[in-house]
């Protein structure tokens, strides 16, 4: 991943993306046209390529800071752990991907297969995801565990997608 301050955003325009992203969808649409109409494409261009660098930034540090906390906080040694999994720009692209390929209804709350989902925007889990697509027993729910941890059934969601692809 590249380095955390890969992007370069002027105060006004951070003040236009922290305007346009207090608002719901259909704001943001009517805002973001704004924003072209008045600017043209260039300067759009110009905002999102910054704006997803300011995102991965952002997903970056969450990253670090989770790992600071666990050993700091937590006591949990380095070597017992390679980071935490979480969302990224990336992992988020892949869980639009995987979400699409079935109706979430009956999945856990943090179902890879549900949009949005910690486990949706997380590359790891959506590449395993994806990974065990034609395996309907191999992407385990991690919701109910057992006493040592383990995943006690198949993941909703994924047999759905399973079931919906065969």
């Amino acid at each position: 991943m590249p380095e955390n301050t890969e992007y370069s955003m002027t105060p006004d325009d951070a003040l236009l993306v922290a305007g346009i992203g207090q608002h719901a969808l259909a704001a943001r649409r009517a805002m973001i046209q704004a924003l072209l109409d008045q600017y043209g494409s260039e300067k759009l261009v110009e905002i999102l390529a910054q704006f997803i660098g300011m995102a991965n930034s952002v997903a970056a540090n969450c990253a670090e800071m989770s790992d600071m906390v666990l050993i700091h906080e937590c006591g949990v040694h380095p070597d017992k752990f390679s980071s935490v999994n979480l969302p990224t720009i990336f992992g988020a692209c892949q869980g639009v991907q995987i979400a699409s390929k079935c109706d979430p209804a009956g999945a856990c709350h943090g179902c890879a297969y549900r949009l949005g989902s910690i486990a949706n925007q997380s590359p790891i889990t959506t590449s395993d995801a994806e990974f065990m697509a034609h395996d309907r027993k191999g992407f385990m729910c991690h919701a109910d565990l057992d006493e040592q941890g383990e995943p006690l059934r198949v993941c909703v969601g994924h047999a759905k997608a399973a079931r919906a692809s065969a």
